[in-house]
């Protein structure tokens, strides 16, 4: 996550940002992406658990922020927790420090609908491949292990290398037939 906020902020010329926890709110606006948005309910969950831990009401905590310093020269962020109860008390975390291991990168920049990402058709065709390969390799075994023992992380090379090449094998015959048909 702070790779994305830091990023984020780098972009828009931020160098300090709140994170409203409870209100799933992020201040300036510019930096309300849902990369960094996605991680608020988990955070209020652990509020809520660590606050069912301690055998406290969960209104107990009113406001729940992250104080975030971004430092633009030497990428990383500086945050701080900052917690108000129902009195009005609040309670200051340390500051924690976290290092942005991939600054500038261009995940911001949208492109249109029409333009195709590759890597991931190519994706869908290798997991066709794969369920092709276990389905054979499952109707192969008459069924006598389970389905799962073919499709599984271990046996995925396997399958898409059979299924691959059950492909082949059925494109091949397809033209073998075709012009079978054509010379008749």
């Amino acid at each position: 996550m702070s790779t994305w906020i830091w990023n984020i902020a780098a972009e828009n010329a931020i160098d300090e940002l709140k994170i409203d926890i409870l209100n799933k709110k992020v201040l300036p606006e510019e930096v309300e992406i849902e990369a960094v948005l996605a991680y608020l309910p988990r955070l209020k969950n652990i509020i809520d658990a660590t606050l069912e831990k301690e055998k406290l009401p969960s209104e107990c905590i009113q406001e729940a922020v992250f104080h975030i310093k971004v430092f633009q020269e030497d990428p990383h962020l500086k945050c701080t927790a900052i917690l108000t109860d129902n009195t009005g008390r609040k309670h200051i975390g340390n500051k924690f420090s976290y290092n942005v291991y991939e600054a500038h990168f261009k995940h911001f920049n949208l492109k249109s609908d029409t333009d195709m990402d590759w890597a991931s058709e190519g994706e869908n065709q290798l997991n066709t491949s794969e369920w092709f390969g276990a389905l054979l390799r499952y109707f192969a075994s008459f069924g006598k292990k389970s389905f799962n023992s073919f499709y599984n992380q271990r046996e995925l090379k396997k399958n898409a290398i059979i299924g691959n090449l059950f492909q082949i094998v059925l494109v091949v015959l397809f033209f073998y037939f075709l012009y079978q048909y054509s010379q008749s």
